[in-house]
């Protein structure tokens, strides 16, 4: 196909679209009639005309759980998502081999698995029979805590027992 052509039948469709989107903006304008040539001299004021309303955004879509793909700033307690948590009797140090957990009352953890320290908030899942560990960096992924009972947790298959202080 000549080039010459081929930009030539572009601009075709192009000026349509144009057009098409000109005359689309004023479609929500009063239609103009043309006064009677005696009032016409003595009317020249123009009634205001009033903006159409903008339409409202959507509600911006709620996050998969478990997932950092919206940042949403909690400021409820870490025990909010399950009625019945007892956030003291979970709050501690629990250890297993070379994998310590600490869990603080104000919704804070430190773990410390094989010497790769892992820092972030926590919160209690509906039920309350798991915990869900969001870690500071995103680099690393969320875990979730399977409470065992009242002196044990298990993290990544492993059963953490709770150290007495």
């Amino acid at each position: 196909m000549n080039p010459r052509k081929s930009v030539s039948l572009l601009w075709l469709p192009l000026s349509l679209s144009i057009a098409l989107v000109a005359t689309g903006c004023q479609k929500d304008a009063p239609a103009e009639t043309e006064a009677p040539a005696d009032t016409a001299a003595e009317s020249t004021e123009v009634a205001p005309v009033e903006a159409p309303k903008a339409a409202e955004p959507a509600p911006a879509p709620e996050p998969a759980p478990g997932t950092d793909a919206v940042v949403v700033e909690d400021r409820s307690t870490p025990a909010d998502a399950a009625a019945g948590f007892d956030i003291k009797a979970f709050e501690g140090k629990y250890t297993a081999g070379a994998t310590t957990l600490e869990v603080t009352l104000e919704g804070t953890f430190t773990l410390n698995d094989n010497g790769a320290t892992v820092t972030g908030t926590w919160s209690a899942q509906p039920g309350g029979k798991s915990v869900l560990l969001d870690p500071d960096s995103k680099g690393e992924a969320d875990r979730t805590v399977e409470i065992v009972s009242a002196d044990s947790v298990k993290l990544n298959g492993a059963t953490l027992q709770r150290q007495k202080s």
